[in-house]
This record gives C-alpha cells, sequence and structure tokens, in this order.
C-alpha cells in the first residue's frame, strides 16, 4: 500500500514540476510589451506610433507586426502605442489628428513625417523608416 502511495506522489510531483516548467518556457517566450510613453518620441531614434484599439480586429495583428519589426531591427526604431479612448493620450491623438488604427511615423527629432492605416507588415514598416 505504501508503495503505491509513493507512486502515485511521485507521479504528482512529476506533473506538477512539468506544468511549473511549461509555464517558466511560455513566460520566457512571450513578446516584450510595446512601450506605451509617447514622451520617447522625438529622443535621437525614429518612432512609430501605432493608435489601438481594442474593439477593432486590426489592432491585435498589426501589434504583431510591430513586435516582428523590433525582432529584425532592435531597438534601433521606438514601436509605441497610444491606447484610443484613453484620456492619457487624447492630446497626442488631437495634435496629430491621430484616429483608431492609425500608424504615425515620427523622425528622430520627433516631427511627423508619414501615417497610414493598419495593417502594415513588418518589413514596410522597416523600410518606411530607413526611407525617410
Amino acid at each position: 500500500m505504501k508503495t503505491l502511495q509513493k507512486i502515485l506522489l511521485n507521479k504528482y510531483l512529476l506533473i506538477t514540476l512539468s506544468a511549473i516548467a511549461l509555464v517558466a518556457v511560455f513566460v520566457s517566450l512571450m513578446p516584450k510589451p510595446i512601450d506605451m510613453t509617447l514622451e520617447n518620441i522625438g529622443n535621437g531614434r525614429p518612432s512609430v506610433v501605432f493608435i489601438y484599439d481594442l474593439n477593432l480586429a486590426t489592432s491585435n495583428p498589426q501589434t504583431v507586426e510591430m513586435n516582428k519589426a523590433r525582432d529584425l531591427i532592435g531597438d534601433g526604431i521606438n514601436f509605441l502605442v497610444a491606447k484610443a479612448g484613453d484620456p492619457t493620450t487624447q492630446a497626442f491623438r488631437q495634435s496629430h489628428q491621430a484616429s483608431s488604427s492609425d500608424l504615425l511615423f515620427f523622425n528622430s527629432e520627433g516631427k511627423l513625417i508619414d501615417r497610414s492605416v493598419a495593417v502594415i507588415p513588418a518589413e514596410v514598416m522597416i523600410q518606411r523608416m530607413s526611407d525617410k
């Protein structure tokens, strides 16, 4: 009887440790969140700002493309998000006449140089920033 209890205990221990290991691997593979600090615009690096709207189907695919672009080029460009409907980004959105799902491209001095509507592939975003 004690042998059966030991086997079951070892089995539960193994399952628990496996689950913890899987969670750790999953967390380590998650992409780095996209920065929401709009003060980074004009900090000496070009910036791409996406006006994220949770209610639009284009928002999640565009953030995936932004993560791909960041993975391809590193930290050479600021990839930023401004949430639509967030009072803390309202002045920014109004001053740049930005709507939900807009992508705004800024040069390293913080001047708006281009705009588009999502979804833009990572390679196109990088190309647009390198052409300016």
